[in-house]
């Protein structure tokens, strides 16, 4: 599992969003600079949360960005999917070491390997962790302790 900045981002401006849950719209500028990240990478990981269902927008002078269902139904799983497509990439379904000879876009060896199993588990487990913590878990949190969080979380997981 890779979470790329995309992810991370999306995260914490989700976070920022879930304090401020019922409070109104709140402006792409604001959570560029609570996050402090550059405006138009804040206005693409918005556009891609807002695709992906995690918020809604609203447009004009009163216009910005609110969830678009309670903190404690969005959850992390949620939020990586919308900003990175998917929370952990199997190799064999994306870049086959031995593509088939049909379409070369298959693994040749999928039903006979043995790690192909091992990655769909591990892509099972990581999507259930993540399914578990949502934003209202992490609302309060600043930045140092939401990634300290994710640390803990994933360290939990892997344990069990």
């Amino acid at each position: 599992m890779r979470v790329t900045k995309w992810g991370e981002c999306g995260i914490l401006c989700a976070v920022y969003l879930a304090e401020r849950y019922g409070q109104g719209t709140v402006g792409a500028l604001e959570i560029s600079e609570s996050q402090s990240l550059d405006i138009q990478y804040t206005q693409q990981i918005l556009q891609r949360l807002r695709k992906g269902g995690v918020i809604d927008s609203e447009r004009g002078p009163r216009g910005g960005y609110r969830l678009a269902r309670l903190p404690e139904q969005i959850t992390l799983k949620d939020i990586l999917y919308a900003t990175e497509g998917d929370t952990f990439q199997i190799i064999c379904d994306y870049a086959p070491i031995h593509p088939d000879a049909e379409d070369g876009a298959h693994c040749a060896t999928k039903e006979s390997c043995g790690l192909h199993g091992v990655w769909q588990d591990l892509r099972s487990a990581i999507d259930k962790l993540l399914e578990q913590k949502t934003l209202k878990d992490l609302v309060g949190l600043n930045s140092k302790s939401a990634a300290s969080a994710l640390v803990q979380l994933s360290q939990k997981g892997a344990r069990q």
